[in-house]
């Protein structure tokens, strides 16, 4: 009897597996950013997000928020769009609010990316685009930069040479913090037949918008959050910009309780906190440029970002897996450049971090090195 309910079981189970669908079997399952960090750990400069902090007008706006905000529906706030519209400037019908960079890249994919399309990756760049790609059945098409400067004419080669339907970019790149000229994107946008998706997820500590380039270029999707310059990461809220037909037909694949109502009374409050905003520029831009200093004085090469992550040469200290380790156990954490696709085993990427973590950061490097 308990032999015939296992093989049962065992039939059953096998049953259930054969209806996961072909494509998910090859998406990737490996995460860079783990679960917990360790309890030894003093700087974690393996997130890429705002330690500037929260606006205390959000948090002002938190606590008087009533219960009406959290039990009822939530639709999509009309005064937040607006806000974005301005803020990018564009019009509200060119906006549409996603739970992040990666639901708002969800729903893109989901509009666009058929079964066995070919999808163009710069590379190396945010392992999202690749993942989005592989559940919607597409095929990756990755493109190396070399000495990770963007090449408009290679990707557009390539595109052309695979008959590409989509083009991912990153502007400024993760994990690099490079930016692309606005001449070599410019160039690619106008002359690529199919869809442009640009993610500025960390865009906003910098002074590039592509949004202004949609009234001309209607094949243009570009991707924003508020997790950066807004410190609202944890809130998973981002947002759309593109031409209003392409908007339309994006909105279609959208749950309509996409984003939660507090998540977006407190990016309103966000937006409009502009002393804030300028601050947390102010810090970011500051405490990278200590970081790149430090480590450029030590020999150490930083690739020229202009965000809130770069990459670091480590050639001189060792094997980047065992510099990891080393780092961790000293009570540092930084990220594996091969996440990225990278794979000479000697770059790490470095997110800016409290001035308290960043300092840590760099004396236990100084350590490292003998510096000290």
């Amino acid at each position: 009897m308990i032999k015939n309910t296992l093989q049962n079981e065992n039939a059953q189970n096998k049953n259930a597996l054969q209806n996961v669908r072909e494509e998910i079997k090859t998406v990737p399952i490996e995460e860079y950013a783990i679960d917990s960090k360790p309890d030894n750990i003093k700087a974690n400069l393996s997130l890429n997000i705002n330690p500037f902090g929260v606006s205390k007008k959000v948090m002002k706006r938190l606590k008087e928020l009533d219960s009406a905000k959290i039990c009822c529906y939530y639709p999509e706030n009309k005064k937040l769009i607006k806000l974005i519209a301005e803020y990018v400037k564009m019009e509200s019908e060119n906006i549409l609010i996603g739970d992040g960079c990666d639901g708002c890249l969800e729903m893109i994919a989901k509009t666009f990316i058929a079964k066995n399309d070919n999808v163009v990756i710069p590379i190396p760049t945010f392992h999202r685009y690749e993942f989005h790609t592989k559940v919607m059945g597409g095929n990756c098409i990755f493109v190396q930069m070399k000495d990770f400067l963007f090449d408009a004419d290679l990707i557009l080669k390539e595109a052309a040479k695979k008959n590409a339907k989509m083009i991912f970019l990153c502007d400024p790149n993760n994990p690099t913090g490079l930016e692309i000229g606005k001449e070599e994107k410019l160039k690619l946008i106008e002359n690529f037949p199919g869809i442009v998706v640009v993610d500025e997820a960390l865009a906003d500590i910098t002074s590039i918008n592509s949004s202004r380039l949609i009234k001309e270029n209607k094949n243009l999707i570009v991707v924003r959050s508020f997790s950066k310059s807004f410190g609202l990461a944890s809130l998973r809220i981002g947002y759309i910009v593109a031409d209003q037909n392409l908007i339309s037909f994006i909105r279609k694949v959208s749950s309509p309780f996409k984003v939660n109502g507090i998540a977006q009374e407190l990016a309103i409050e966000a937006l409009q906190d502009k002393e804030h905003i300028k601050e947390s520029i102010k810090f970011l831009n500051e405490e990278r440029g200590y970081l790149i200093s430090e480590l450029e004085k030590m020999g150490l090469q930083c690739t020229k970002s202009t965000t809130t992550n770069f990459l670091v040469n480590i050639e001189q200290i060792g094997h980047v897996k065992n510099v990891i380790i080393n780092l961790q156990q000293k009570g540092v954490m930084v990220t594996d450049a091969s996440f990225f696709k990278i794979h000479d085993n000697k770059y790490i990427r470095v997110a800016v971090g409290s001035k308290e973590e960043n300092r840590f950061f760099i004396k236990t490097i100084k350590d490292i090195l003998g510096f000290s």
